[in-house]
Parts: structure tokens; C-alpha cells; sequence
């Protein structure tokens, strides 16, 4: 409410205004007839009094309606500066807590966008309708980023800024001058002087950029271009003086802004002119206008920028209305002087003393609608029935609710989606008996935020004592719930905090600590508030720690450490302490705030990681980590001995970079599989090395989850084992192939003559057994040397390899004996063309120790043509045909018969 009226003068006043006003009604007298010449004298009198009070009375009003101009305009220029210096206030607050909600803004590079900065900007330009963009400047001046795309890589010409301070001078808002246009992709400055094409632009607000330079982050400038249309919309829609035009000037009398359209921006004051506004700040003035009228003027500086607000109106225009109610009075006070001529001197008394009441009635109504207009608080006024007729500006602007649709509803109804306020019931009750009320209510703004204030609700009766209205003044209280609500929040936040806080006096003595600090030490509330908290002290914290806090203390200046303080029961713990002095408004230290952790635990923790760590590091075998999308995340210093790979190479990649390719398709499966079900699988496989060498690995991978079951991570450990493969490997060659010649022994032999069986079974097809025995082998041997003999038999062993198909095979039995295996022949005769080709092969010259020697062979074959012939059987028959070549002159093969066994016995 405004400073000097009552509640009751507001209400009675605003209720009266809304009241019809009597009317006056003349009562005729006949004058007698004797009185002729007294009452022509009175009339004179009565014309010479209406004719001057007519013209005093007009001048009066003349100034009346002057002074009523200059006190308007005097509000409006209030009004328009404290709207504007807020609306700045707001921009400034919201660019530099920027930085504090986007910190990465700070440590972005010049001519690198920050992320996410563009959604920043473009939050808050949603948030402040009097910007049309954001956009951020480097050093160069060149827009980096914009919430207006077309912005981005403009460089603006945004000089000269007011207030001057020196280049990318941190946290000022600055101010420059007007452009015209939407932004500053389409725009460009207004001249100080208007040329031909300024008519074009006439109607062209445009827009005039605000910047500030990050302090936080001095590398951008954040620029604002701020929509000229909204400020003056604004103006208007508060105004009702049409007459009257809102100007906004710079410091330096640049036109940044008019509710006028033929008023161009960019335009100069006069210099007298913004001397005297610029010395005087605050007041009013009458100038002399272009066509010869006086412009009555008022002006008012911002509080925080180098801006001032100017209203004016030409007195033509405003006494327009005064010059046409002149003309009509004067119409009316001639047509009706015959009548007031008739009226008696009585009657003129009356209407005088009508008058004087009435003109107290309109001062009294004017001044109680003065302070309903200017009231802070929230005023409604309803019918008898409750319906609003009327609400003050501030209920408008505190509620977001217009008084047009304010207008017939209930108070409690404007919000029809949330629930009718509690109050109402108990409020309309006592209106009806006691015919007033008050009390906290909790109603909702349009915006469906909470509103919680103080009503008071007053019932305005006419002469009669009838209700004619009701006047709720309701005081917001939001801001003082929402302060106590946060000082409950943070008391609740301290109280139940996992970490214990203590706050100290200066001496230092303990003034404050919450539960969880006693739960941590062991001690009670009474046996340690007033202590000095050295109580704590387990003499295992160094004197140099203790020093150094003071230090820093005592500077002013946040301290943050470590403690080894001992509990009630005599166990030590480990504390992280952050330690900060409070100071008052004179910046004097009145108390010390501590908010430890306890961190025992977690330095055993610590302590246990770096064992294992230290393990993993040191131990022989390659450990890998990888994460569960199967990345790796961790290696050890042996995973890059043993793959090549360094960390660097290998983090953020999969495992499959080591595969060889080698793997069968059942493993992986089967490993997953065992992953799955078991979270542990191991195996072999076979990864290729950096440098592109394969290398075998042992390995164990385990499946780590987390309390739901989810797997977070799996461990690999593996050995590189390839040369435990190669001597495994060596080994099973020397148990199934000959030393010397390289062909299959007679292991190997008798399980290649197994399978050949089985698929000659299955196919239907013969199977011949070739058993060899050289001739003259014996004579080389004994002539030139065993060595001589090797070098022979192994030259023999490639002709035999040489000389038969790719599926058939030769072995070694021993010393000079060989065996062939042939098969899928259709007839037994197949193979003879083979044994041609062998014999031949081997009865070649062969080169030894520097000597040309001849040997031949002799060859039996036994062919299996049926079942149930055993596969060392077969070999008895080839043995036995085979000294029957020999028998016959041998160099030759011979075919078993039946009935070789009976002819040579012995020769099995």
C-alpha cells in the first residue's frame, strides 16, 4: 500500500469511486414582483460571476491538467526506469551465473564453441522475452555462437560502448548504440544523423546491443540484442496518456529507444538540454518545441547504467481535451445562464455547497485510486456477490492474471485446473456476520506457482448499511516462505549430513556440531560443546599441519587437510577437514566452520588398491580389463611385453585386435556360453603378436557383476605359452613320423591304414597295400658310410612322396622298408600303374657323399577288396608278395595270391 493512506481510506475510497454519483436537481422560486429591480441587479451580478468564474475556473483547470502532466509523466519515468534497470539487473544475473552452471565455458579455447553454450543461451533467452539473441563474441569481435544461426561469423560494429572502461574489461554490462533492423545478420547501426532513407525506416524499432564480458571467463563476451518493441510495448500498455511519448537516451544523448514513431534512434539530444538532465538527473522541465508549443518533460537516470528515461508530452496535446471541455462549458454555462438567471439565491447556495462536497467526493476518489494504482499489495474489488470488478496493477503483475480476466470471476476460481483455496469456506462465513476477515491463504499465480500472502478482507456497506462491495488487500508472502523453507531445508541438509560439521568461535571453542560428528567421535553434546576441539587430538597430526591451517585461517583464507584424531574410545581414524573462517558484514572473523569426513576406511581401502595395483603391475602374466561392452579400459605392463601393443594403442578398442584368425567357430560360443552361465571360462588360443608373429595364450577370463547381477567388467589373465606349444607340437611329430626321411612311422601308419579301411568300407572301393624293401641298400651303406646310407634313404623317401597322389601315403617301417597305401581304386589292377611309376622313381641314379649309386626295390601288394579283412592282415600279404619279388629277380612288384603264405612260408 502506499505511504500515508490507511486500509480504510483505500478501501472507502476505491469502494465510493465505484458508486453512482447523485444528482443535483435545480429548484425553481418565483421572485416577487417587487423585486424586479433587486433581482435584475442580482442577475447582472450573477452573469458578471459565472462569466469570471468560467475563466478563472479554466485557468485553474489549465494548470491543474499541467501539473497532473508533469506528475504523470514523473511516474511513468519512475516506472519505465525501475521496470528497465530490473529487466538488466535480470540479464546481467542470468550471463554470469553461466559460468557457474556451465563451468567447461571457462577452460574452452578461443575459436572453439563451448559445448552445449548454444542450449545455454538459448534456455535463457526463453526465459527473458525482451532478447531476440545471444550470441558470443572472441576476442576478434566475431560471433562465435548465436541462438540466431544466421548471427554466427558476423563480426558487429558494437563501438563506442558506454560505460567506457578499457577493452574485454570483465563483469560490466555494457550499453551501445541503436541498429535497425532484427539482428545483427540483417542490421546495421543508426546514423546520428537521419539521411533521405530514414523515412524507410520509420516504424523500424530496431534493437540495441547489450554485452558483458564473462568474469569467470574473460575469453567471451556474451552480446545481447535487446528488443526495443518490448520496452516500448511495455510503455504503452501502462499508459493512459495518450499524449504522452517515453524516450530512452544513452549518457551521451544517443536515442536508443521512442514510444514516438516519428522519433528515429540514433538521433542526439541537444547538448543544453542533456547538460541540464545530466546535472540535475531527477526532475522536470518545460522546453520550447519545433513549432513553437511547450514540451513539458520529465527524466530520471538508471540506477546502475548509463542510461537515462525520458517522458514528454507537447502542452497542445495535452490541453487539447482542456480547450474542447472549455468550449462545451462555455456552450453549456450560456445555455443554461437563463435558467441559473431564474434560480434563486437559495438554490445557487445549494448547488454550491453541492459542489464543494462533490469536489472533496473526486479528491477523495482520486487520491484513494492513486494509491490502488500504486500499491505494492494485491487489492480486489467485487460486487456483493463476490465477482471481481476490479484489481490493482500489482495484483496484475504479481499474479500474471490481466484485470480482464480478472473480471466476473471468483476470487479462488481464476485457476480452474488447481483445487478452490481452504480459506474461502471460513472467510465467507465471517464476511456474512462479522463483515470482515484475515489470514494466510495459499492461492496460485497463472504460471501455477504457489502464492502465499496475508488477506484482509473488508466489507464496504452504502448508507443504508447494505453490502455494496468487498476489498481484499492481500500482502505477498511467497519470498518469506520460500526464505524460511530454505533456512528449514539447509537446517535439515546440516542436521542429517553424512558428514560431520562443527562450527567454532574464535577462541576456538566448540559451538555447534551436528549428529553425525558425535556418532563419528563418540562423544555427547555435553561433553564437548564449549571444549576446544584439541579434544580430538591424538598428538599423531603433525605441529607443521596445525601451523599451516592457522596460517591460513587467520588470512582469511579456506583450509583443507587431513587429521589423525582419536575417539572417545581411544581408536584412532583419519579425517578429510575442511576448515573456513565466517565473517560478518565488516569482514571480521566471528567463527570457524569445519566439515569433516571420516576417511578410515577409505585410506584402507586406498591402501589395499595399491597392493593389488602394485600386483597387477608386477606380475608375470598379461592381465586385460575391459568394460561391459567388452572395450578395453586396463592393461598391464606384461600385456604389452608379450602382445606388442602399448596401452595408449589398445584402450578403447576391443580384444578381437589380437585374434589370428585361428580360433574355431565353436569357441567363442562355448566361451560365452561358460561367461554366461558360469562368469569364468578357460581356455587356449592362438593372437597374432604386434610385430605380425602368432604367439599361443593361455587364458582365464571371469565375468565380474555388480549387486543386481549386471556384468560391469571382464578379466582376462593369459600366459604366452608358444613355446610350450612348439616342443608339444615337436613332440607329437617324433612319436608319428620318421626322423629321418619325414614320412609317417609305424604309429602313424597303422592309424592311416584304420582310416583307409573304414573308407573303403563305406565307399565300396579297393585298397591296396604296398610293402617295399630296398635292393642294394646294404651295399651302399657298407661301402660309403651310414651317413651315406641316411642321405639315401631320405632321397628315396621324396621320390616315393613325388610319385603317388596327394590322398595316398608313404611310410617308413624301419631301416630299408616302406610302405604305400592306395586308395579309392575301382579295380586292383589301379595300382599297378602306380607301383611302375615307383619302381622307376627309385632304380634312378641318386647322388650321396659326392657318389653315383644304383639301388632297385621289390614291391608287394595286397589289395583288400572285401570285408572283414584286418589291416594287419593286409600288411602280411604285401610282406609276403613282396619276397616273392624278390624271390622272382627283384626291381619288380608282385601282386598277392592266395596260397604265397603255403608257397614261402617263412617269408612273413
Amino acid at each position: 500500500m502506499a505511504a500515508g493512506a490507511s486500509p480504510a481510506e483505500v478501501k472507502s475510497g476505491v469502494a465510493d469511486s465505484l458508486l453512482p454519483l447523485p444528482e443535483a436537481t435545480p429548484t425553481g422560486r418565483r421572485l416577487g414582483r417587487g423585486s424586479v429591480a433587486l433581482l435584475v441587479g442580482l442577475q447582472l451580478l450573477l452573469v458578471a460571476s459565472v462569466v469570471a468564474g468560467l475563466y478563472f475556473s479554466g485557468q485553474h483547470l489549465r494548470g491543474v491538467v499541467l501539473d497532473h502532466t508533469r506528475s504523470h509523466a514523473q511516474v511513468q519515468a519512475h516506472n519505465l526506469e525501475d521496470s528497465m534497470t530490473q529487466s538488466f539487473n535480470l540479464l546481467d544475473m542470468h550471463l554470469r551465473a553461466l559460468v557457474a552452471e556451465h563451468p567447461e565455458i571457462q577452460y574452452a579455447e578461443q575459436g572453439v564453441a563451448p559445448r552445449d553454450l548454444e542450449k545455454a543461451l538459448t534456455a535463457l533467452q526463453n526465459k527473458l522475452p525482451y532478447v531476440r539473441s545471444l550470441s558470443v563474441l572472441e576476442r576478434s569481435g566475431r560471433v562465435l555462437a548465436s541462438t540466431q544461426a544466421a548471427n554466427i561469423g558476423q563480426q558487429p560494429a558494437l563501438e563506442p560502448l558506454l560505460p567506457h572502461v578499457a577493452p574485454h574489461t570483465p563483469g560490466v554490462l555494457r550499453f551501445g548504440v541503436p541498429w535497425r533492423g532484427r539482428d545483427f545478420a540483417d542490421g546495421s547501426p543508426w546514423p546520428s544523423t537521419p539521411g533521405p532513407e530514414a523515412s524507410s525506416h520509420a516504424r523500424d524499432a530496431g534493437f540495441f546491443p547489450v554485452t558483458l564480458v564473462l568474469p569467470e571467463a574473460p575469453q567471451w563476451t556474451i552480446v545481447a540484442a535487446i528488443n526495443s518493441d518490448y520496452f516500448i510495448n511495455q510503455a504503452l500498455n501502462h499508459e493512459a496518456m495518450p499524449a504522452l511519448r517515453h524516450q530512452l537516451y544513452t549518457d551521451q544523448g544517443t536515442l536508443l529507444l521512442s514510444t514516438a514513431e516519428d522519433d528515429l534512434p540514433g538521433t542526439v539530444l541537444d547538448g543544453a538540454r542533456l547538460a541540464a538532465v545530466l546535472e540535475r538527473q531527477v526532475g522536470v522541465a518545460q522546453w520550447p518545441g519545433p513549432r513553437g508549443d511547450a514540451w513539458l518533460v520529465a527524466f530520471r537516470p538508471s540506477r546502475n547504467y548509463p542510461w537515462f528515461v525520458q517522458s514528454q508530452a507537447s502542452s497542445t496535446q495535452v490541453l487539447q481535451p482542456w480547450r474542447r471541455d472549455m468550449r462545451q462549458l462555455a456552450l453549456l454555462a450560456g445555455l443554461t445562464l437563463v435558467l441559473v438567471l431564474l434560480t434563486t439565491g437559495a438554490l445557487t447556495w445549494r448547488v454550491r455547497r453541492s459542489l464543494q462536497r462533490e469536489e472533496q467526493r473526486l479528491e477523495e476518489t482520486r487520491l484513494a485510486a492513486s494509491v490502488f494504482a500504486h500499491s505494492s499489495d494485491f487489492i480486489v474489488i467485487t460486487d456483493r456477490q463476490g465477482r471481481i470488478v476490479t484489481v490493482n496493477p500489482a495484483f496484475e503483475r504479481g499474479t500474471g492474471f490481466s484485470a480482464a480476466e480478472a473480471t466476473g470471476c471468483l476470487p479462488g476460481h481464476l485457476s480452474p485446473s488447481h483445487p478452490v483455496p481452504a480459506h474461502l469456506d471460513a472467510m465467507w462465513a465471517a464476511m456474512a456476520t462479522e463483515g470482515a476477515w484475515q489470514g494466510e491463504v495459499i492461492d496460485w499465480r497463472k504460471d501455477g506457482t504457489p502464492l502465499t500472502g496475508w488477506l484482509t478482507v473488508n466489507a464496504i456497506r452504502d448508507s443504508a448499511g447494505r453490502v455494496v462491495n468487498y476489498v481484499g488487500v492481500l500482502h505477498d508472502l511467497s519470498r518469506l516462505r520460500a526464505d524460511e523453507a530454505t533456512i528449514r531445508k539447509l537446517s535439515l541438509a546440516v542436521e542429517q549430513s553424512p558428514t560431520s560439521i562443527v562450527i567454532t568461535s574464535t577462541a576456538p571453542a566448540i559451538e555447534y556440531a551436528n549428529p553425525h560428528f558425535f556418532h563419528t567421535t563418540g562423544y555427547t553434546p555435553a561433553e564437548v560443546l564449549g571444549a576446544n576441539p584439541r579434544v580430538l587430538q591424538s598428538g599423531q597430526t603433525s605441529q607443521a599441519t596445525y601451523e599451516a591451517m592457522w596460517a591460513e585461517l587467520v588470512a582469511g583464507r579456506v583450509w583443507q587437510g587431513e587429521f589423525v584424531n582419536r575417539r572417545k574410545s581411544g581408536e584412532l581414524y583419519i579425517e578429510n577437514a575442511t576448515i573456513a573462517p565466517l565473517v560478518d558484514d565488516q569482514g571480521r572473523i566471528t567463527h570457524y566452520l569445519g566439515i569433516k569426513q571420516d576417511i578410515t576406511a577409505a585410506k584402507e581401502a586406498e591402501k589395499a588398491l595399491r597392493l593389488a595395483a602394485s600386483v597387477v603391475a608386477n606380475t608375470h602374466e598379461g592381465v586385460m580389463v575391459c568394460d561391459a561392452a567388452q572395450r578395453i579400459i586396463e592393461v598391464n605392463p606384461a600385456f604389452t611385453r608379450i602382445t606388442g601393443y602399448t596401452a595408449t594403442e589398445v584402450l578403447g578398442r576391443k580384444p578381437s585386435l589380437l585374434s589370428s584368425g585361428r580360433r574355431s567357430r565353436e569357441q567363442y560360443p562355448a566361451m560365452w556360453q561358460a561367461l554366461n552361465q558360469h562368469g569364468h571360462w578357460q581356455g587356449e588360443f592362438w593372437n597374432r603378436h604386434k610385430n605380425g608373429s602368432l604367439y599361443a595364450a593361455a587364458s582365464a577370463v571371469n565375468a565380474l557383476r555388480d549387486a543386481a547381477g549386471q556384468v560391469t567388467h571382464y578379466v582376462s589373465v593369459f600366459s604366452d605359452i608358444t613355446e610350450r606349444k612348439h616342443q608339444q607340437e615337436q613332440l607329437e611329430r617324433l612319436a608319428h613320423f620318421d626322423p629321418l626321411t619325414g614320412l609317417p612311422n609305424r604309429a602313424l601308419l597303422a592309424d592311416r591304414l584304420q582310416q583307409g579301411l573304414a573308407r573303403a568300407q563305406r565307399a565300396r572301393q579297393g585298397l591296396a597295400v604296398c610293402f617295399m624293401d630296398l635292393d642294394g641298400f646294404k651295399a651302399v651303406n657298407d661301402a660309403h658310410g651310414h651317413d651315406a646310407g641316411d642321405d639315401l634313404l631320405a632321397e628315396v623317401a621324396r621320390r616315393l612322396q613325388g610319385s603317388i597322389r596327394a590322398g595316398d601315403t608313404a611310410a617308413r617301417l624301419g631301416g630299408d622298408e616302406f610302405v604305400l597305401l592306395l586308395g579309392g581304386l575301382h579295380h586292383p589292377r589301379e595300382c599297378e600303374d602306380t607301383a611302375r611309376r615307383v619302381l622307376h622313381a627309385v632304380a634312378l641314379p641318386i647322388e650321396v657323399e659326392g657318389h653315383t649309386v644304383h639301388v632297385s626295390a621289390s614291391m608287394g601288394i595286397s589289395v583288400f577288396q572285401r570285408d572283414g579283412c584286418e589291416a594287419e592282415q593286409l600288411l602280411r600279404q604285401a610282406d609276403q608278395a613282396m619276397y616273392q619279388a624278390k624271390q622272382r629277380g627283384r626291381n619288380r612288384y608282385v601282386l598277392y595270391a592266395p596260397g604265397m603264405a603255403d608257397a614261402d612260408p617263412g617269408s612273413a
